[in-house]
């Protein structure tokens, strides 16, 4: 009986590390200051560019912009469409849900539109959630259903925010 226990305890602790191996941390920052951390895919591209944070996996390719003008994510709700115009433009709410975030409620719209480099049709999920202080956005976008089908990954690597 002892040994099966020891044996499972050595096994969740191989497996945990193992799945730490596989994942980095990923700091948003805004104006030069950490502000919340994301566990990102060990290979995943990750990239600062023009105020927003590009993780890009085999699984998605995830925006995050600290939303500045915002204290609450009620606040950021009206402020979607501006915050993720680089990326997706003409954004039309389909469908909203209430989620928990790092410890807080959190808000996922989804919704269609156009995505901004080529005006093509497609969907996007935007997550509007706290940390700390702080507003974020993150959002998933493409053509077609590519929302959907990236909005599981966009989800779980969401769900490890928390304050650096």
């Amino acid at each position: 009986m002892i040994a099966r226990v020891l044996s499972s305890v050595l096994l969740l602790a191989a497996t945990t590390a193992l799945a730490e191996e596989k994942s980095a941390t990923v700091t948003i920052s805004d104006r030069g200051k950490a502000v919340a951390t994301l566990r990102v895919p060990a290979d995943a591209k990750v990239t600062v560019k023009e105020g927003k944070t590009i993780v890009d996996t085999k699984e998605l390719t995830l925006y995050v912009w600290v939303v500045a003008k915002a204290k609450t994510v009620a606040d950021a709700v009206p402020l979607v469409d501006e915050v993720i115009k680089s990326e997706f433009k003409d954004f039309a709410v389909d469908q909203t849900k209430t989620l928990t975030l790092a410890g807080a409620e959190a808000r996922q719209i989804m919704g269609h539109g156009k995505e901004a480099d080529d005006n093509d049709p497609g969907t996007a999920d935007v997550v509007l959630f706290t940390v700390g202080k702080r507003v974020l956005a993150a959002c998933v976008h493409g053509e077609e259903q590519a929302a959907a089908r990236q909005r599981p990954a966009m989800l779980a690597m969401l769900k490890t925010a928390k304050a650096p």
